[in-house]
């Protein structure tokens, strides 16, 4: 829930603008110029629509505080009001997933991509606790959220206030401080209104449906204008079951089989190995191989969560005298997303006699053995039927005012203040409770069903329930009604406890001023210095059951707070060295700009990022600009953790891995007891040995440095005016990311193999206790520890990437036919290199995914359209077209090949190309009642093509393709 306090600062802003517009005299105005993305109407009605005007003020563009005009050197792509409709995209994410420059480009935009809700990432340069994309709303922060990391949610805005999107894929914390190390994503929203306009859209596609409203009012005068949005989407799940190609089992598909052995009622393997009885009726039996694996939850879950998100966004602008001005704005959004999921599975011992004898024991029909217990791999969903979800949800709020201040019409002095919070959860209800299972099962919580092996780590009590009766037992063996498992036992199976909420709140000022210092035979100079604080705050919290039986009676629980301060200063100058009056030979004009900025940290310190930019207009229609800049990414609050580096999925658990170890990193591994590791071994594989992954953050973290340079050429030529277009090389390399380095890459740098520890002979208690102190565990430790590995998150992982952004317009205008536009803009990567620590080997990952499980990295990514006007009727056909790719995943059927430090360099299974193309049509009415109203019909992917296959779970990629298949839409937008 919001603070009152934060509420009532709000609402004492924005009524402040109406109060000055209830009071002022309205002023008669002008017919403002109609939408230049509409057709012209045939003639103007007595009572004009709704209609979009303009603010006289010069505004900031993207990229530079000096206002009005775009960016030195820069190559900003807008997605304009134009752009906008022709998606028919129902929400900021569905609009972002038409950008070739941005990861994800063809995504569904619903829900949670790869365990976060969408924040846009230029040019796949990172992702997670590495994000290295800052995303502003009208040039301002606002509140990040969400559970995993911390990222900024454009969703909160009504799409019916968006003006546009600019994107700048390049370095920018000159200009804005952390996180602009791949560029910049603003949403610039509407300023003035004057009307009321209502829209609706209902979308359908195979299996799953959606619908949005929204409602747009504004007023505006001569001194002032007010405006006020809202808009509510509903996105229907999609289950599993509704796109057959997600069925785990990929065989036919060429891939793999990834069921499991878990089913309804339980597969049984007696003594607990060998092969596994599918059920207890069977008289035969199968090897235990995945490719015999028979279950999965599939049945049971959604590949989409359903979405509702309602937004509100109010906006106030007035003249207090005529060189003051003040404006507010205020927005409040709601997120709340639901997926069914399983109810849960449990691969756990059971036994036939003994203290410990379950009475619902079945030894399988054709077993002839004598064992008198096994393995059980069950599904509780046969048992609890559906009814298990996923949930996940934010309140998210902002509210800034700014004073404007214009001294001798030339300089404009600027004070910003700024309240955010976001409230995120992420949560799952009605699983079971495994602990609870294991008691019902062999009556212990340990799934192997030890009577000496601590229940939980701190201690060394074993939880029992014992004897097992048919009131308190659990029946693994029977399916359906035939199940013998008491509603006692039923209901105890979902005292479970799974909730992470994290609320984030931000403070900020900033004030300042920019104008003309004097002229230059080229020009103006133009300046622009400020200052700038801001406060932060998380406070984080974790619940889970603990290996003690039901939640109700033993959860872990961690509450955690962290602040951050930061204060900065900043300054640019625009100096214009040519002008097209000095008649220059090749030198139209050309300018430079610098810029700077100091930013102070309370944490880790200070962080100093320069920028030179340079524009060279050869002649009419031909300019050249290129930029250098450095910038960084503040550690992620969470990450940074408290004094210990704990943060709230600070964590550790029984571990074991199939590896190789090298012996020159780690000279104790032939003191391990491994078989066949001897002191001339080159390595040692460690699957026999068993060990502890101690996940946690690091409160020694610092900056994520950013290096970037970019060239390019604009065009739009006097022989061919039809013709515009942009091409340009852009390099950005990105030093110290954010990471948890899995073991594959710590046994292979010599700078990461501090994090493994081997103990011969088994970790002593104190030892366990030193490497684990101040972090919850979250299964009991197994009976001897090996080895502990670290899984800090720091500043490990290094980027070094470089690409190609190109987009060209054809504009053909006819007397008779209408207006055509041919037009096409694609990212194209010509480096994508990784490594990790200060020593590892830089390794190659262009246009594979998988490789390091937060990002893709694929090459080539393309949107070409094909438009016509004519009269009323807009018509843009989309083809988007991703590359072919290889998938470097852990599940790839082709095998990985390795180099000598134990990178990836080769293998891999080839993910085919992916077009899909994109329709829509829209009318405006011309003239009469209906003038200025617009019917829509919008056809994502039309020819329903199904994403390439991907050899994992889902049998598609998430990052860079789409579930949804065709989705059909239908819009009315209402004008009065």
């Amino acid at each position: 829930m919001i603070h009152p306090s934060r509420l009532r600062l709000g609402a004492s802003l924005i009524a402040l603008a109406f109060a000055v517009s209830a009071g002022a005299a309205a002023h008669a105005q002008s017919t403002p110029p109609a939408d230049q993305n509409e057709p012209a109407p045939a003639a103007v009605p007595e009572t004009a629509p709704a209609q979009e005007t303009t603010d006289n003020q010069e505004i900031v563009v993207t990229g530079t505080s000096i206002r009005g005009a775009a960016p030195v050197g820069a190559n900003l792509i807008s997605v304009g009001a134009a752009e906008i409709k022709a998606t028919g995209a129902q929400t900021l994410t569905q609009i972002l997933a038409t950008v070739p420059a941005l990861s994800s480009m063809g995504s569904a935009g619903q829900g949670e991509v790869k365990g976060s809700y969408y924040q846009p990432q230029i040019h796949q340069l990172g992702g997670s606790a590495s994000s290295s994309t800052l995303v502003l709303i009208d040039g301002h922060r606002t509140s990040p959220g969400g559970t995993n990391h911390t990222n900024t949610d454009p969703g909160i805005v009504p799409i019916n206030m968006i003006e546009r999107v600019e994107v700048l894929p390049e370095g920018a914390s000159s200009t804005y401080g952390s996180d602009a190390v791949a560029g910049v994503v603003n949403f610039i929203t509407r300023t003035r209104f004057d009307g009321v306009q209502a829209g609706g859209q209902y979308s359908f596609a195979d299996g799953t449906r959606s619908w949005q409203a929204s409602l747009l009012a504004g007023k505006s005068w001569d001194k002032g204008s007010v405006i006020a949005a809202y808009s509510h989407t509903d996105q229907g799940a999609l289950a599993y079951s509704d796109r057959p190609y997600t069925s785990p089992n990929h065989i036919a598909q060429g891939g793999t089989n990834f069921n499991s052995f878990n089913c309804g009622p339980a597969t049984l393997q007696p003594g607990g190995t060998g092969n596994i009885f599918l059920d207890a009726t069977s008289g035969t039996n199968v090897a235990n191989s995945g490719v015999n694996a028979p279950c999965s939850a599939w049945a049971y879950s959604d590949v989409l969560p359903a979405e509702k998100r309602d937004n509100v966004m109010i906006k106030g602008r007035m003249e207090i005298a005529p060189a003051l001005r003040l404006s507010a704005d205020m927005v409040y959004g709601v997120r709340r997303t639901s997926a069914a999921t399983s109810r849960g599975t449990l691969t756990a011992t059971a036994f036939q006699t003994g203290s410990q004898a379950n009475p619902f024991y079945v030894t399988p029909a054709g077993y002839t053995g004598t064992a008198t217990r096994e393995t059980a791999r069950y599904l509780f969903d046969d048992l609890l039927g559906p009814g298990a979800q996923s949930l996940a949800g934010s309140d998210s709020f902002y509210a800034d005012a700014n004073l404007e201040y214009q001294i001798d019409g030339n300089f404009t002095i600027n004070l910003l203040a700024l309240a955010a919070h976001d409230d995120s959860y992420s949560k799952t209800i009605g699983t079971v409770n495994q602990s609870v299972a294991n008691l019902a099962l062999n009556g212990t919580t340990n799934s192997a069903g030890s009577l000496t092996t601590p229940s939980l780590p701190s201690g060394n009590a074993v939880i029992t329930q014992l004897p097992l009766t048919a009131a308190n037992a659990l029946d693994v063996w029977n399916a359906g009604s035939a199940n013998l498992t008491s509603q006692a036992v039923r209901d105890a199976l979902l005292d479970n406890a799974n909730l992470l909420r994290q609320v984030f709140a931000v403070r900020q000022f900033r004030l300042t001023a920019d104008g003309k210092l004097f002229a230059l035979p080229g020009g103006d100079v133009g300046v622009a210095i400020g200052a700038e604080y801001l406060r932060t705050h998380l406070d984080e919290l974790s619940v889970q059951g603990n290996n003690a039986g039901p939640a109700s009676q033993g959860s872990n629980q961690i509450a955690l707070g962290f602040t951050r301060d930061v204060k900065s200063a900043f300054g640019e100058i625009r100096i214009p060295i040519v002008s097209a009056a000095m008649g220059v030979p090749l030198m139209r004009s050309f300018e430079i700009n610098l810029s700077g900025r100091y930013d102070h940290y309370n944490d880790f310190g200070d962080t100093t990022n320069p920028k030179v930019a340079f524009g060279w207009e050869l002649g009419e229609g031909f300019k050249l600009r290129g930029n250098w800049s450095t910038s960084f990414v503040a550690p992620p609050l969470d990450i940074v953790g408290d004094q210990y580096g704990v943060y709230v999925n600070s964590r550790y658990n029984s571990f074991t891995n199939n590896i190789a170890v090298p012996v020159s990193l780690y000279p104790m591994l032939p003191q391990m007891g491994i078989p066949g590791c001897t002191a001339a071994s080159v390595t040692c594989n460690i699957s026999s040995l068993q060990g502890l992954r101690i996940n946690t953050g690091d409160h020694e973290a610092g900056p994520q440095k950013g290096k970037g340079y970019s060239f390019g050429i604009d065009f739009h030529p006097d022989f061919a005016r039809a013709l515009s277009g942009q091409v340009t090389y852009w390099h950005a390399k990105l030093t110290g990311a954010v990471t948890g380095p899995q073991i594959g890459f710590v046994v292979n740098t010599a700078s990461l193999a501090h994090l493994l520890t081997f103990y011969p002979g088994g970790a002593t208690p104190d030892q366990i206790a030193s490497a684990t102190a101040h972090i919850p565990a979250v299964s009991a430790l197994p009976t001897r520890t090996d080895y502990i590995l670290q899984v800090i998150n720091s500043n490990y992982l290094n980027l070094d990437v470089s690409g190609i952004d190109a987009s060209a317009t054809y504009t053909i205008s006819t007397s008779g036919a209408g207006t055509f536009v041919i037009g096409d803009s694609f990212t194209y990567f010509t480096r994508f290199r990784q490594s990790y620590g200060t020593d590892g080997e830089w390794y190659d990952v262009l246009n594979t995914t998988g490789a390091n499980g937060v990002f893709p990295s694929v090459q080539f990514q393309m949107r070409a359209n094909l438009g016509w006007q004519y009269g009323g009727l807009n018509a843009n056909l989309f083809m988007n077209y991703t590359g072919a790719y290889k998938n470097w995943s852990s599940s790839a059927v082709t095998p990985i090949t390795l180099d000598s430090t134990g990178n990836p360099n080769g293998g891999g299974d080839r993910v085919r190309s992916n077009a899909t193309f994109d329709l829509n049509l829209a009318y405006t009415f011309p003239e009469g009642f209906l003038h200025g109203q617009v019917v829509s019909l919008n056809i994502r992917n039309m020819f329903d093509r199904d994403p390439p296959f991907y050899n994992t779970n889902d049998g598609y990629d998430g990052y860079v393709a789409n579930v949804l298949g065709r989705q059909i839409s239908l819009g009315l937008q209402l004008n009065f």
